[in-house]
């Protein structure tokens, strides 16, 4: 089973974070999968942390750690019971926190303490602290205060936009493209060729070699063994459940 909510962060902390999440898994569920959404995380555990498939093996994640940004599919297992509070950062909002450029943590699962010791020991003292949310916003407005700051015009210079958000403007556009595909198939009434068009592809073999890149499957697929984990992340960033589509064609 699976609990998931969101919080709403601060006013001073909205222009770099997107949302608070808090989910609790009984570590039953088998393996999840989490595609791209243009956003990197910040993953603090009080219970269990998950395992990730990489180079063809199971890896434990950190307790406290950054996740940059993923241009393809991310394969996440429980290890036990876990209980997790994640950071949804702003697209560009990470660089506000962290001093090296995002490509450089882009694909990785990377410690805060190998980022920043300070900031590591304030959010672990944060999980043990009676407000969690409060105190992490603490140690991230501090944090923020000690770095160049997220640059908000990232759109006029690629190295810029690179550093700042972790992913080229191309590949960037290409994943957000792709995430509005969930949303796009939440209207009436909507099959997949006129998801594809209204979604911005040339046609629907356009879509769907975009989300074998993506996601390693394709959307009929995708959608079909759509978990609870990848679900809660779809709806995070206003993007429709999946379980709306199943009277349609599959793709």
């Amino acid at each position: 089973m699976i609990r998931y909510r969101e919080i709403r962060p601060s006013a001073r902390l909205r222009p770099f974070v997107h949302t608070f999440w808090i989910l609790e898994h009984d570590g039953e569920e088998g393996v999840q999968r989490v595609v791209p959404d243009g956003h990197s995380e910040l993953i603090l555990n009080w219970g269990q942390p998950f395992e990730a498939f990489e180079d063809g093996r199971w890896r434990g994640q950190p307790r406290c750690f950054f996740a940059g940004q993923i241009d393809g599919p991310l394969l996440l297992r429980p290890a036990g019971p876990a209980k997790m509070l994640g950071i949804g950062f702003e697209p560009y909002g990470a660089a506000s926190v962290f001093a090296p450029p995002m490509h450089e943590l882009s694909g990785r699962f990377t410690p805060v303490e190998d980022l920043s010791r300070q900031l590591s020991r304030e959010l672990n003292d944060a999980l043990d602290s009676h407000d969690p949310i409060a105190a992490v916003e603490s140690a991230l407005l501090s944090a923020e205060n000690k770095v160049y700051g997220g640059d908000l015009l990232i759109a006029e210079a690629e190295r810029r936009f690179l550093a700042a958000v972790g992913l080229s403007p191309k590949l960037f556009c290409r994943i957000q493209r792709f995430n509005n595909v969930f949303h796009v198939l939440g209207q009436p009434s909507c099959n997949w060729v006129e998801t594809a068009v209204a979604s911005g592809y040339y046609d629907q073999a356009h879509l769907i070699r975009d989300c074998k890149d993506l996601s390693g499957n394709t959307p009929a697929i995708l959608l079909a063994e759509d978990a609870d984990l990848a679900r809660h992340f779809y709806q995070q960033y206003s993007v429709s459940h999946s379980s709306n589509t199943a009277p349609r064609v599959s793709v």
